[in-house]
């Protein structure tokens, strides 16, 4: 069920397996205040429904942003997430290596108790949601 859906963010809920999937659209231009207010709405509706699995579609991302802005922004995500029940998330790379390096560093650097993986396609990051919590 979508249970968030903007022009920078569509949130889908599965109470079945308990996967908060968000997807980004194909964008080019956005700005690091609407990738911190959507990082925001994220953290909120994980909170809100109790999330414990997150699926992070970034395949479809095309906006560029620089590392100096991106790297807090990305760091107060995680830590706010923290601060929630996550306890796994799967991402879905898009096409920026720098993107991603950013990413994958983030989240190797923080001191998070989140199991983090990345894939390439959705259907193996799924799976490996689904397996049992630890």
């Amino acid at each position: 069920m979508i249970i968030y859906n903007s022009g920078f963010l569509i949130l889908d809920y599965d109470p079945g397996t308990d996967i908060l999937t968000v997807s980004l659209p194909p964008m080019e231009d956005i700005l690091i205040p609407e990738i911190s207010r959507s990082f925001g709405i994220i953290v909120e509706n994980a909170r809100n429904y109790d999330i414990k699995r997150l699926l992070f579609n970034a395949s479809d991302a095309q906006a560029e942003v620089q590392e100096e802005a991106f790297v807090p922004v990305i760091s107060e995500f995680v830590k706010n997430l923290c601060s929630t029940r996550v306890q796994k998330i799967a991402r879905v790379t898009s096409s920026s290596f720098f993107r991603e390096h950013v990413v994958k560093k983030v989240f190797k650097e923080s001191p998070s108790s989140i199991q983090f993986q990345s894939f390439t396609e959705v259907e193996p990051a799924l799976e490996w949601l689904k397996e049992e919590l630890s």
